[in-house]
């Protein structure tokens, strides 16, 4: 027999048994795995002109703390994973005229933990610092920093040359580097002002005896807007015009010749006025600034009415076609006699006519020119 005090243990041990079955098990908690590196992802700053008071402050050499559109992020590798780290940042700059990058600011900050998710950062944190992100340590080269004060004294903008931002990380403990990202700003133009859009053909006054003249011109930019409005004899200067509804606009880049389309432009008509120029853009980090060329007027005056036909014509067939007066013009043959089809006279209503209907049919036409 069982004494009481047997009883009373194995019905406290069957007890205990049941409890743990009849209790949901729980997992001991995950550790995070150690960093194994870190990727920086920051924007890409591509600018003719940067002034310079939103980038650094010169009064205290460090960088400001709100410089448009420089904001990122710091990803953990693996993505899961969590660490103790700290970063340092360096500037450099070249001027015009440097063999080199020089160092201008640099910083350290303190320690902080990046856990498993990406971590926000904007210049604030190495200007001022932030909750999560403390400035350790600051220093300039006082060299550079009187070359940028001279400038800025007499310009707002930053003078032309290569500047360049290094942010690195490193394992707080090891202090090994694990992640490193560079981004150059490549500042072309001390200012809006020095981008100058140069009109070459057609001449200021020109009188074109083509409906398709080719206009040419120069610009320090690859993408330009070429724009054409029509001067009424109403309007007194070529400015009144292109307050208008432009016969072309077309954006381009990469040319610096057009000749006036066939088609998706208004045309061009024999006797009338027109103004154009060239527009481009200069991007600063306030924002695009348009630079547009001087304004050029020019008229359109063919030979005689039937070299305006035919001309018309011939542009309407397209193809090889297209711009054949111009190019008999240039070897001398001038246009005689009349415009005829089937050997009846053809009259510039009756021309339009005809033109309105091949627009709308897809013909196949011979064409002999005597």
């Amino acid at each position: 027999m069982h004494s009481r005090a047997t009883l009373w243990s194995l019905a406290v041990t069957g007890i205990a048994i049941l409890l743990l079955v009849a209790l949901p098990s729980v997992a001991p908690a995950q550790q995070q795995p150690p960093l194994t590196g870190v990727a920086f992802v920051l924007p890409t700053l591509d600018y003719d002109v940067v002034y310079l008071a939103d980038f650094l402050d010169v009064t205290t050499g460090k960088l400001a703390s709100s410089i448009p559109n420089f904001s990122g992020e710091i990803r953990p590798v693996p993505s899961n994973g969590q660490g103790n780290i700290f970063l340092r940042l360096r500037a450099y700059i070249k001027l015009q005229g440097d063999a080199s990058p020089n160092l201008l600011v640099q910083a350290e900050t303190k320690g902080f933990t990046l856990e498993a998710k990406p971590l926000i950062i904007s210049s604030r944190d190495f200007a001022q610092g932030s909750e999560k992100i403390q400035v350790h340590s600051w220093s300039e080269d006082k060299t550079q920093r009187q070359r940028i004060e001279d400038y800025v004294a007499r310009f707002p903008t930053a003078p032309v040359g290569t500047y360049t931002f290094v942010l690195e990380a490193y394992d707080q403990s090891t202090q090994q580097l694990i992640g490193s990202i560079s981004k150059d700003i490549n500042v072309r133009n001390a200012s809006p002002e020095e981008v100058v859009v140069s009109l070459i053909d057609p001449q200021p006054g020109a009188v074109v005896a083509t409906l398709l003249p080719t206009f040419s011109w120069s610009s320090p930019n690859s993408d330009v807007t070429l724009m054409v409005y029509e001067k009424l004899p109403v309007q007194r200067t070529p400015q009144e015009a292109t307050a208008g509804i432009p016969h072309l606009n077309v954006d381009l880049s990469g040319v610096s010749t057009y000749t006036y389309p066939l088609s998706g432009a208004r045309r061009l008509e024999n006797g009338k006025t027109y103004v154009w120029f060239v527009r481009t853009k200069v991007k600063t980090n306030r924002g695009a600034v348009n630079r547009d060329s001087d304004l050029r007027v020019f008229r359109v005056q063919m030979g005689d009415e039937r070299a305006q036909q035919l001309e018309q014509f011939l542009n309407t067939l397209g193809g090889n076609a297209a711009g054949t007066l111009a190019t008999l013009e240039s070897m001398g043959w001038i246009p005689r006699g009349e415009m005829t089809l089937d050997g009846k006279r053809l009259t510039m209503e009756d021309l339009n006519k005809l033109l309105n209907e091949l627009n709308a049919k897809n013909v196949q036409l011979q064409v002999r020119v005597e």
